[in-house]
């Protein structure tokens, strides 16, 4: 073992030494790559400006040499007189001061007059170079002429009009190129389109291509090749039609023999290192061997729960025997640790109750037992209210204290206590034989309403307490707890506030959530099991109908009928209403587009809740699919109840006047049965009151309903609103409404909610009949 331990250590020192000298070789080679690559880019930089400030200087010579040309009184004479000896004499001896290669002066046509190199072999028509060089006035240009480049410069002789143009011009050829390579340390290469001309500081065979040879050029290293030149290609002020280009070319042989000579350097001296550590590595593995191994059989008694081990060395060093006491502390950190997140993990931090996970199995133990239990769901009523008012350190607070009460009232039979999250508790109690369920709730509750005294207030909280009898009405800990939260749900809308768990109403839960999965579903798949019917509305004064209230219907797949009250209510309580009306609203706006390209214009009303109306993109929604359908939004009527107005009335209002200012119209649906009184419905931004058909129903036979529908209606025409009644289901009712001048009428006596094919055909029926 020792041996094998040492050998270990052994490999590991040299490995780490290897593994170093690898690191810092890659290391080095990147670092160095990157600095030789910025520093080559910023050599190139260098050149790029050397190189610019020597065309300057040269364009500036052009520009003295031809301005005195061309301004000699002599010249111009002689041109303007075409003394050709004299003209080319000047041209010679001109060139010869400034050592130009080129002087051409050429008349207004672009033809040749004259030159100083009689052996240059010039284009027939000069006018695209004159054009062209022209547009480069006094500034120079790269121009090749029989097969040589020239910086070169145009200027006009005068006399004084133009009557003609003389080109001064330097060659830019392989002395030039090594003359700039000795100033810049770059190799120059000057390169046209096609390679007409070529001139470089590179010796290459005449019939090597320089673009090629400078791009592709490879040396030859360890591990493969590696591009001998860095290039960067600069365009130069030249002619459209022969693009000139500038390729300044940094030779890599140098930097790629420093780098060479380094690396053999760094694995010399990693080689020396590793022998170094192979000698060093085996001493220090013979004195660490012994004292390791003591410390893994210390280990392993840890990890089977022993944390007070020791070691038995002969002559311990210092640092062994702290190593020791660390792993002692250790143990005792582990050990109150363990205990900690156990705790932790099966308990509120708040309470110290039980939580929902951890109190399973304890539950799931009491249904093994001949024991009575009575097991109950307490929510706080109005913490939120406190946390809104006082702060939330005062919310927990209260939580704690009513904890704490629980606890004290169920010390005395050890009560299982559990939070199953925010101010919900779940406590069971064991039934007394001499008490009914409800005597045992109503004392537990009567010893946990007393105020309480949080941070120096005394506050009256208010329970609403769920209760299962176990195991009469369950049989394991998920149905019980399951059953106990669906009672308290419904207490907390009881007026007594403790609700007693019925028989069946578990399965009539589990059926509503089964209805809202399936009404997520026939959203989400447009299945044709959700549709919409379109119930006529009679206009009293016309007799025609122009208006529709959209009712939304569902037919399940298997056939069966959901009541549009259960799936609505259901929407709400579960956040789909939202999903639901979108739904809706696209549905009618899309059917009133293809109402309007038959030739039918009908109005639409259609129902939201207060869900809606809170919704910040619902009018954004509603704006998006009128547009998308080009359908006016005064064909859109929006229905709801006094209910969902007085929910939040100030925010209703808000989104009701910004709904009318896009110019959709607004009815107050159910009105009468509400709490909708003169003052507030004077506030409300509506354009439409629409009577509950409670009392249209029996209208016929009721006095005390014909007053009240007389008087509203009267009430709604002098508030400027018109007035709906709803429910008519027969003639003698809608007569009556007639003779009270109601706006318009709805009922089965007209029709029933049909679909949209249906009704189009009533409705050619009924405008027949009328």
């Amino acid at each position: 073992m020792g041996t094998s331990f040492k050998n270990r250590i052994i490999v590991l020192c040299v490995g780490l030494v290897l593994i170093t000298a690898v690191a810092s070789l890659a290391g080095f080679w990147w670092s160095t790559s990157q600095f030789k690559e910025r520093q080559v880019q910023q050599d190139i930089q260098k050149a790029q400006s050397v190189y610019q400030q020597y065309l300057v200087a040269r364009e500036r010579l052009l520009v003295t040499a031809a301005s005195v040309l061309t301004q000699d009184f002599g010249f111009k004479q002689a041109v303007a007189t075409r003394d050709a000896s004299t003209i080319s004499s000047v041209l010679f001896n001109h060139s010869q001061r400034i050592n130009a290669e080129l002087m051409l002066l050429l008349d207004m046509r672009g033809k040749l007059i004259s030159t100083n190199q009689n052996q240059l072999e010039l284009p027939q028509d000069m006018r695209p170079l004159v054009k062209e060089l022209l547009a480069h006035e006094e500034r120079s240009a790269f121009v090749v002429l029989d097969k040589k480049l020239y910086q070169a410069i145009i200027l006009p002789v005068k006399a004084p009009r133009t009557i003609a143009f003389t080109i001064v011009g330097f060659v830019v050829d392989e002395p030039i190129a090594e003359q700039l390579k000795g100033l810049t340390g770059m190799e120059m290469s000057f390169i046209s389109q096609g390679e007409r001309m070529k001139a470089s500081s590179i010796q290459i065979p005449e019939d090597r291509d320089l673009f090629t040879h400078l791009h592709e050029q490879k040396i030859h290293r360890w591990f493969g090749e590696y591009p001998l030149y860095v290039n960067a290609e600069v365009a130069l002020p030249a002619l459209t039609k022969v693009p000139v280009s500038l390729i300044l070319s940094a030779d890599l042989r140098s930097e790629y023999e420093e780098f060479d000579q380094l690396v053999l350097t760094i694995v010399f001296l990693s080689c020396i290192t590793m022998l170094f550590g192979f000698v060093t590595s085996g001493f220090l593995a013979r004195n660490l061997a012994t004292p390791l191994q003591q410390l893994t059989v210390m280990a392993k008694r840890f990890a089977k729960g022993d944390y007070h081990a020791q070691i038995h060395e002969a002559r311990p060093t210092k640092e062994i025997c702290q190593l020791v006491d660390a792993f002692h502390e250790m143990g005792d950190d582990i050990q109150a640790r363990e205990k900690k997140i156990r705790y932790q993990a099966s308990h509120d931090s708040l309470t110290g109750f039980y939580n929902r996970t951890s109190a399973m199995p304890i539950l799931d133990a009491l249904f093994s037992s001949d024991q009575v239990y009575y097991l109950l769901v307490l929510d706080i009523k109005g913490l939120r209210h406190i946390n809104d008012k006082l702060g939330p350190r005062i919310g927990d607070s209260c939580i704690q204290a009513v904890a704490e009460r629980i606890e004290q009232v169920t010390a005395s039979f050890e009560g299982l206590n559990v939070r199953l999250g925010g101010d919900e508790f779940l406590t069971v109690l064991q039934a007394k034989s001499h008490s009914t369920m409800a005597q045992c709730v109503e004392n537990f509750l009567d010893k946990l309403n007393p105020s309480y005294t949080v941070h120096s207030f005394d506050i009256n909280l208010r329970f609403s307490v769920g209760v299962v009898n176990i195991p009469e009405q369950a049989d394991n800990a998920d149905d019980s707890i399951r059953r106990a939260l669906i009672a308290a749900d419904n207490a907390s809308n009881d007026i007594e506030d403790v609700y007693f768990y019925q028989t069946g109403e578990d399965e009539a839960y589990l059926e509503r959530l089964e209805i809202v999965d399936e009404l997520k579903q026939a959203l989400a798949e447009d299945d044709g099991q959700l549709f919409m019917t379109y119930q006529p509305k009679l206009n009293m004064r016309t007799g025609l109908v122009d208006k529709v209230e959209s009712l939304i219907r569902w037919k399940r797949n298997n056939g069966d009928w959901v009541s549009p009250e259960l799936f609505i209510d259901l929407a709400e309580q579960s956040g789909l209403i939202v999903d639901l009306t979108q739904w809706v609203l696209r549905t009618v706006i899309s059917q009133i587009s293809m109402w309007s390209a038959q030739g039918l214009t009908m109005k639409a009303a259609i129902n939201v809740s207060a869900q809606d109306i809170a919704d910040a993109e619902f009018i954004p929604h509603l704006q998006s699919m009128l547009s998308a359908y080009s359908v006016p939004a005064n064909l859109i009527t929006i229905e709801l109840t006094e209910r969902d107005m007085i929910e939040n009335e100030e925010k209703g209002i808000a989104a009701l006047i910004a709904l009318k200012e896009i110019g959709v119209h607004i009815s107050l649906d159910d009105y009468g049965v509400g709490q909708t009184s003169l003052g507030r419905l004077k506030m409300l931004p509506i354009d439409e009151l629409k009577l509950d058909k409670v009392f249209i129903l029996k209208l016929a036979g009721s006095h005390q309903d014909q007053c009240i529908v007389r008087s509203t209606i009267s009430l709604g025409h002098q508030l400027g609103f018109s007035v709906v009644a709803e429910g008519v289901e027969d003639v003698e009712s809608l007569k009556i409404l007639e003779e009270m001048k109601c706006d318009y009428a709805q009922g089965y006596y007209l029709s029933r909610p049909l679909k949209a094919d249906d009704f189009t055909q009533w409705l050619g029926q009924h405008h027949k009949a009328v």
